[in-house]
């Protein structure tokens, strides 16, 4: 089969760039991925698109050494709309290179390496115009601290959730930890926040109005000034391993939609102190997140002495995926279903028990009286 000579050299105009070599970080040699760089370097030269849709660069190199992102990369980044960098890549660029992503809109580091910390910061203060940001911090030794400072900024993901337990907790008794991550994004939109590891993090957080939507799970015990830029937020999906927003009377005056996860000690004081601090609240989910253990509720459930305004004018839906018909989630439940007077579903589902216990516990939820006539009564397993 032949082709014209003008097809020759089609390839160099194509907006879409993904190297991906190595498929299992054990069957690479030195030599491989020698050459793989060379491959992307030479690509690189010859590309000729005015605009660089995508480039993906993924790599695994055998005993997880690190390979250079080689500054030819940062030449073609200007056209770049959206850039990942994924596993074995070490973000590197010369003390004389200026990094001007000036097209980027979209960047994904994922387990990557830095050489310092000022790489880190220099690649994003490169990105006036960026709107999308994800950044796993997974296996991650080589930065400590970390600042996300983009006024531009629309969507944030930072994720930090140690695969290599052995190695994290080898980390933790041979070094002091102290990570600081600076987050600064007024223009922010959406934000998931996962750090289950604590080892004494501080977050700086400046506010973030214009914020819709967060998803956080924290086990850190210093997460107050994170949570207090999110004030705004209309929609959250929260896990937490300690309360001290409870503490510091944090609250939601413009959220609608909230996800509870009842994975942590008395999340029920957790979810006693939203209910007074969020008027506007319409949407209430008792679920599992991120499959996390369920701690069913025990000791007291301080009753609240006044109903708090959602349940007596927003609340429309509530729904509690693990019930488990103990005398303190009883009471949870006929408060919530004698008091919240705009209620149209109710879905209740048994959690942990055999099949006669299911049967006679969503019975009594059954006869529970209904402020709201016009509810809709679910129950399941």
């Amino acid at each position: 089969m032949f082709f014209s000579k003008r097809w020759k050299f089609l390839w160099t105009m194509v907006p879409k760039l993904d190297f991906e070599h190595g498929t299992s970080c054990y069957d690479d040699t030195k030599e491989e991925y020698t050459r793989f760089c060379q491959y992307v370097d030479r690509f690189l030269v010859l590309h000729k698109s005015p605009v660089l849709e995508t480039l993906n660069v993924q790599h695994c190199h055998s005993n997880c050494q690190r390979v250079y992102t080689h500054s030819r990369i940062f030449y073609v980044l200007p056209r770049v709309v959206v850039l990942k960098l994924y596993k074995s890549i070490l973000v590197y660029g010369p003390d004389d290179l200026v990094v001007s992503l000036s097209s980027l809109k979209t960047l994904h580091l994922l387990c990557v390496e830095y050489e310092n910390e000022e790489s880190h910061r220099r690649l994003l203060r490169g990105c006036p115009v960026l709107e999308e940001l994800v950044v796993d911090k997974t296996d991650n030794w080589s930065v400590r601290s970390s600042s996300v400072v983009m006024p531009s900024l629309e969507r944030l993901s930072v994720l930090n959730q140690y695969r290599d337990y052995e190695a994290y907790t080898d980390k933790l008794e041979h070094e002091s930890y102290n990570d600081r991550v600076t987050i600064n994004v007024p223009s922010l939109k959406y934000l998931n926040y996962v750090d289950i590891i604590d080892y004494g993090h501080l977050y700086l957080s400046e506010d973030m109005p214009e914020l819709v939507e967060a998803h956080v799970k924290l086990v850190c015990k210093n997460h107050e000034k994170l949570m207090r830029s999110l004030t705004a937020v209309k929609r959250l999906s929260l896990c937490l391993f300690n309360h001290s927003m409870v503490q510091h009377r944090i609250g939601f005056d413009q959220l609608v939609h909230l996800e509870l996860c009842g994975c942590s000690p008395k999340w029920w004081d957790l979810l006693t102190w939203i209910l007074k601090s969020s008027p506007k609240l319409q949407v209430l989910k008792l679920n599992q997140l991120n499959t996390c253990p369920i701690k069913p509720m025990e000791g007291r459930w301080g009753q609240l002495s006044s109903v708090p305004e959602c349940l007596t004018f927003h609340l429309n839906t509530f729904e509690w995926n693990y019930y488990n018909g103990r005398r303190e989630e009883k009471k949870l439940v006929a408060y919530i279903l004698r008091t919240a007077k705009r209620l149209k579903i109710a879905e209740i589902s048994a959690w942990d028990l055999d099949p006669e216990e299911e049967s006679q516990i969503l019975k009594e939820v059954a006869s529970l009286h209904r402020a709201s006539k016009s509810c809709k009564l679910l129950l399941g397993s």
